[in-house]
């Protein structure tokens, strides 16, 4: 069984059901038999709304409860963050997404072109 990484876009759209993402999202999780994972970076962005509104452990019970692993950031991922900011010139938590991505042989779930390109076996979702 693979591994499905989600970005933060994707994992903010899960839980917010008016995100025009929502139901591509969705659908694509309840169609698949690989385990969910994200970066601590997804989680950290994916988190903002929630603790905005004061909902911040329900946000973050939330999402732990979807995500069988959550990867964190340490020197490997880090580099070769640096070197995918460097070369394919990605805001630095898409770069460190897609190098936790890379790096654990997840396949990585983005509604992000820009991102999705920058990742190789990425899967492109579309609303």
């Amino acid at each position: 069984m693979g591994r499905l990484a989600l970005d933060s876009d994707c994992l903010i759209a899960v839980f917010k059901v008016n995100d025009k993402h929502h139901e591509a999202i969705v659908n694509r999780l309840l169609h698949s038999t690989e385990r969910i994972v994200i970066s601590t970076i997804a989680l950290s962005e994916s988190l903002v709304h929630s603790y905005r509104a004061g909902l911040g452990e329900v946000g973050k019970k939330q999402i732990q409860d979807l995500a069988i692993e959550i990867i964190d950031v340490d020197q490997e991922i880090a580099t070769f963050a640096a070197e995918l900011r460097g070369t394919k010139n990605l805001k630095l938590g898409d770069a460190l997404i897609s190098a936790t991505t890379i790096l654990h042989k997840c396949t990585l779930v983005t509604f992000d072109q820009k991102l999705a390109k920058a990742t190789p076996g990425a899967e492109l979702l579309t609303s």
